[in-house]
């Protein structure tokens, strides 16, 4: 198996990841340089790469207030190289979670896209809404959580 390693993320890696077409589509006409940054500075992030020093993906979790986090992910056209990164992710989401105290970390998918979705609740997410007219474009998601339920729940 191809060992991936994490870095820092760096805002560089956001704007020139190769991403797959879907998310080359919804990113067009996007202020992309400011995501990155906003990525940066509301939460942890960390770039993931291949031994070649290729960015497989980035992940990171917006700050919203004491135990909530919002999680952002973006994949490169090769991550579907390495199975593995879906232990890597797991890992790191872990890892926030336990640091941050987080007892939620939500997402918002386009229901358009079938990949991720399948791909947030391999991770353990759980859909709970329909948000309409909720992406950058007008497409509507989906809210999906994981949630770390209270010891008397």
């Amino acid at each position: 198996m191809t060992q991936l390693m994490v870095r820092a993320y760096d805002p560089v890696d956001f704007t020139t990841i190769e991403v797959e077409e879907h998310c080359s589509k919804a990113r067009e006409g996007q202020p992309i340089h400011e995501w990155a940054q906003y990525h940066a500075t509301h939460g942890p992030a960390f770039t993931v790469v291949d031994p070649q020093d290729r960015v497989v993906a980035c992940v990171g979790v917006h700050h919203r207030w004491q135990g909530l986090g919002e999680i952002w992910m973006v994949f490169s056209t090769l991550a579907a190289q390495y199975l593995h990164i879906v232990a890597v992710m797991r890992t790191l989401i872990e890892y926030v979670q336990k640091e941050r105290g987080y007892c939620r970390l939500q997402a918002a998918i386009d229901i358009r896209w079938p990949a991720a979705i399948r791909f947030a609740e391999h991770m353990g997410f759980q859909r709970e809404a329909l948000m309409k007219r909720y992406g950058p474009d007008g497409a509507d998601h989906f809210l999906y959580a994981l949630v770390q339920e209270a010891p008397n729940d």
